[in-house]
């Protein structure tokens, strides 16, 4: 099964697939941060709720919580926020670009419902 990743070309075109799905190396590939930068920023993120863990495509342990292994769009976006590097701004104007154009189709995102429990993932 190919999974959906997000991409930054060497020109600095975003290219945001339909149902983004990336591991955490992906995601420091994509902003060019070291591994652990990014698996240490998902756990800030997972314990503030901003974004909901989804584990239905498997998770890992990391001490007493449970990660997700595969991170939607609505993480990397939180990430885009959340890390400080050339790459991750590049995507932050992408992102908010797309929100100032009013002619085209509004960007959704999913959220997931469910409630996060203390571990993150029921």
């Amino acid at each position: 099964m190919k999974r959906s990743i997000v991409t930054i070309s060497d020109n600095d075109t975003v290219s945001v697939p339909a149902n983004v799905q990336m591991r955490d190396f992906e995601i420091a590939e994509l902003f060019e941060v070291m591994i652990p930068t990014i698996r240490s920023n998902i756990r800030a993120i997972l314990k503030t709720n901003i974004v909901m863990a989804d584990c239905t495509n498997g998770a890992t342990l990391v001490g007493c919580n449970v990660v997700p292994d595969y991170h939607g769009l609505d993480m990397v976006v939180a990430l885009a926020f959340w890390i400080q590097s050339a790459q991750a701004e590049v995507f932050r104007r992408w992102i908010m670009r797309k929100m100032m154009q009013g002619n085209t189709q509004p960007i959704y995102i999913g959220i997931n419902e469910m409630k996060a429990k203390d571990n993150f993932c029921n």
